[in-house]
């Protein structure tokens, strides 16, 4: 790689998971904690001991809460501290660089930016820098997605709303998600799939009305099933029991898992995937095919491009479980999603221009 300009020092706020990678999070942290220092800039360790205090301080530091606001902010960690890194700086201009160094690292994937090499993501954070301090770009503009939770009578909950850059999830995957936090044992990716089997079998439909506004020149489709057109800011609503309902900004999530494989984290548009009821050997049999993307073919299983999505729990199936976003959670349903194209700027040294005015 050809030198570098020597970028002027700047203020960066460090956030570090210590429990990412099962542990090795800690390590990792250090590391680039030491990178970044020896590479001339200011770096200030606002890791804490739980994610709440860690979020606090990481937005205070892009306010300037105490008088100068920070340059960057930097996540070590998986997707969660991805999640908490957006939810800091969604909306600021404030750029986020991500090491990504946890169980997942579905965000960083998506960006193909380094994943379990530190060395390798600090240097696209150095050049990076070096670029914005010329103005030659090292920056990537990204959208993300606000999901604002409601009172039954669909009017918000005055400070619950949350930013994710990833996947928002209300349906079977969400159960498996809560279910995996809930488990001390296995540890890792193995605890999904023992929190899966255990899911499945207890499963029956979840019952859902999600109106939804399509992607601009879209079309509603007008079939003899539960789909019906409606207004026309909400073109689009679905009434029906079902088993999966998941709002996606990228195209992956749990690691792998490729829950919208066509989705794209720039286009300014949300991947709403839908399946209709199955059976607890149908959602056996939709599951494994989903690390390949496969569910998109089954007939019970409805894609479409969206900008903001409305999720409500009907009396059509059991009562459905809470919303996740990024795999932490949001709120039991009603939630809407909106996608805010360009809300988020991502340190990467191999963008060569500037970001929009």
């Amino acid at each position: 790689m050809p030198d570098r300009a020597q970028p002027r020092p700047v203020r960066l706020a460090v956030v570090v998971n210590p429990t990412a990678d099962r542990g090795r999070g800690r390590g990792d942290g250090a590391r680039t904690l030491a990178l970044l220092r020896d590479a001339g800039h200011h770096v200030l360790d606002l890791s804490a001991p739980n994610a709440p205090l860690a979020l606090e301080n990481a937005r205070d530091a892009v306010a300037g809460a105490s008088g100068v606001p920070v340059d960057a902010l930097v996540v070590v960690g998986g997707d969660g501290m991805v999640h908490l890194g957006v939810n800091a700086v969604a909306g600021t201009g404030i750029p986020l660089g991500v090491v990504a160094a946890g169980t997942g690292n579905d965000f960083a994937a998506a960006l193909d930016l380094p994943v379990h090499d530190v060395p390798a993501a600090v240097e696209v954070l150095l050049d990076a820098l070096s670029a914005r301090s010329t103005g030659t770009g090292g920056v990537r503009v990204v959208d993300a997605a606000r999901a604002e939770p409601l009172h039954a009578d669909l009017t918000p909950r005055p400070g619950r709303g949350r930013w994710f850059c990833g996947l928002l999830s209300a349906g079977l995957d969400a159960a498996v998600n809560a279910h995996a936090n809930a488990l001390t044992w296995p540890r890792g990716s193995a605890k999904y799939v023992r929190a899966v089997a255990s899911e499945l079998a207890r499963f029956r439909p979840y019952g859902y009305r999600i109106t939804a506004d399509l992607a601009p020149g879209t079309v509603p489709e007008m079939p003899d099933g539960p789909d019906v057109p409606d207004d026309v800011a909400h073109p689009y609503v679905w009434t029906s029991p079902g088993t999966l309902v998941a709002v996606a900004n990228g195209h992956r999530f749990g690691g792998g898992v490729q829950i919208a494989p066509d989705a794209r984290i720039d286009d300014g548009l949300l991947d709403l995937v839908t399946a209709g009821p199955l059976s607890r050997l149908g959602a056996a049999r939709i599951f494994p095919g989903m690390y390949q993307g496969k569910h998109v073919h089954h007939p019970a299983v409805d894609l479409r491009n969206v900008t903001s999505v409305l999720l409500e729990a009907t009396d059509a199936g059991r009562p459905p479980p809470p919303a996740f976003a990024d795999g932490e959670r949001i709120s039991h349903l009603p939630v809407r999603v909106t996608v805010v194209p360009g809300a988020l700027h991502v340190l990467d040294g191999r963008v060569t221009e500037p970001p929009p005015a």
